[in-house]
């Protein structure tokens, strides 16, 4: 005979990631054109180059079709993968191209800019399944086509081991992994994927007592945060939870030494690719916008990170209102909230209104449910959802200084997609209460009752979407 169903235990939870989210991750891989993921040009390059050996991207001067030369960081690599992965006509009247545009058949330098600088080894599993279909004679469509299902083999990897190893939080983890835009990405060469894995993962870890967790837990912070360094903050998960007096307390200074060393190798980077390897993103020619102090006319022909640092020296207040107008003004919330849930193309192709509307609903829903099967801790709760806020202000601060032009009164670049990585932690902040099952019964029925609509609703989207 069976006993009741443990809606607490990892079993049904890796099973509905299994039969729902991860079907539809597949579908992802093959409806969706080449190129129509974010950034996922850029990406492929940047996987495909690794099979070469290029470990991060390098700095040559690039004459651009508006006939300026501009040093740019970029890969050597065949241009071929750039024309395959090209899904859009280029807009040299908008942004200015290399010209003439390299011709396929022989490698040579192709500009990534900021996504030539990142650390690679969010990379290596998409890389892994191109080298792979290459190994195996496959078109470069194909190998391409194989390098985005071994991106998603990784992300489903990682997403089964989070949901595996938990001890709670098993509802939000799901949630976070089976969102139709994690599943995009994962669906790509795209490294936020495995990044929002390897956060999950992170907070799954720290969920046990166990002290090879912490370990773990403090290398997957590690490279995170040598992929993306804004991200630093997310480190507070290591401190948790707070021992009384904690101030004074031998474990949590050691637990603060962790969090230091797993931060340490993502600030070494930054200063590795700011100094030898970082370039401006090319404009064409504009001038500086009304924040710009300097005299006038003010030209520019690219971002400048020392002129936007110059900009927010001299005027202290734009470090907290610029990046509050970004995320938190009315508008600008609701459209990281779509992107949050789901974004496809360039964030240009929202999914149905339903999608959107199944997922607030679920999240309230959860949140009920979730006030009477667990409590929080608020000590824990004020230091993780600190450490939320600071992320999301580097990430935006970040976005000011290399992706806007210079002088501008709102940031431009930040994504919903971009603030995934930190809604795991928060799971750190929660413990169950002793009679609340009947609520993570609950939880499991719409949780997966919103994955069940999505598994219908966004590949039929998507193949009217493309």
């Amino acid at each position: 005979m069976t006993g009741p169903i443990d809606w607490t235990g990892p079993r049904v939870w890796c099973a509905a990631f299994a039969l729902l989210g991860l079907p539809l991750c597949l579908l992802l891989a093959v409806l969706v054109p080449l190129g129509e993921v974010a950034d996922e040009s850029a990406h492929l390059l940047r996987a495909v180059a690794l099979l070469d050996g290029q470990v991060v991207g390098h700095r040559e001067t690039v004459t651009y079709s508006d006939g300026v030369s501009r040093p740019a960081v970029g890969v050597t690599v065949d241009p071929a993968w750039e024309v395959l992965s090209r899904s859009r006509a280029l807009a040299p009247d908008k942004i200015p191209e290399p010209e003439p545009m390299p011709a396929p058949g022989r490698p040579a330098f192709l500009p990534l800019y900021t996504i030539g600088t990142y650390f690679p080894v969010f990379y290596v599993p998409a890389a892994l399944g191109i080298g792979l279909g290459q190994a195996l004679g496959l078109t470069p469509a194909k190998a391409a086509l194989l390098g985005r299902l071994a991106n998603g083999a990784a992300y489903g990897a990682l997403g089964l081991a989070a949901l595996a190893l938990a001890r709670r939080g098993r509802p939000l983890l799901f949630g976070v992994l089976v969102l139709p835009m994690s599943l995009s990405l994962a669906a790509s060469p795209n490294q936020d994927a495995l990044m929002i894995a390897a956060c999950a993962l992170a907070a799954a870890l720290l969920t046990g007592e166990e002290s090879w967790r912490r370990g773990v837990a403090a290398l997957l912070i590690a490279l995170v945060v040598l992929a993306k360094p804004p991200y630093a903050a997310i480190a507070a998960m290591l401190l948790v939870p707070l021992p009384p007096r904690f101030w004074v307390n031998p474990v949590f200074w050691r637990r603060v030494g962790i969090a230091v060393l797993a931060v340490l190798p993502g600030i070494a980077w930054t200063l590795l690719v700011t100094t030898r390897i970082a370039t401006p993103v090319p404009r064409l020619a504009y001038e500086a916008g009304p924040l710009w102090p300097g005299p006038r006319p003010a030209p520019f022909l690219g971002t400048d990170t020392g002129a936007q640092a110059r900009i927010l020296l001299d005027h202290p207040g734009l470090l907290l209102t610029l990046p509050a107008q970004c995320l938190f003004a009315v508008k600008r919330a609701l459209t990281l909230a779509a992107g949050a849930i789901g974004l496809f193309g360039w964030a240009d192709k929202p999914l149905p209104a339903v999608v959107y509307a199944a997922w607030g609903a679920g999240l309230a829903g959860l949140a009920v449910l979730c006030g009477r099967s667990i409590r929080l801790r608020g000590i824990d709760l004020a230091l993780l959802v600190t450490a939320a806020l600071v992320t999301a202000w580097l990430v935006a601060i970040s976005q000011y200084l290399s992706w806007t032009n210079v002088g501008e009164v709102r940031i431009d670049g930040p994504q919903g997609r971009y603030f995934l990585p930190l809604i795991p932690m928060l799971v750190l902040a929660a413990a169950p209460r002793p009679a609340g099952v009947s609520g993570l019964r609950w939880a499991f029925v719409i949780a997966t009752a919103v994955a069940a609509l999505d598994l219908v609703a966004v590949p039929l989207a998507t193949a009217r979407m493309f």
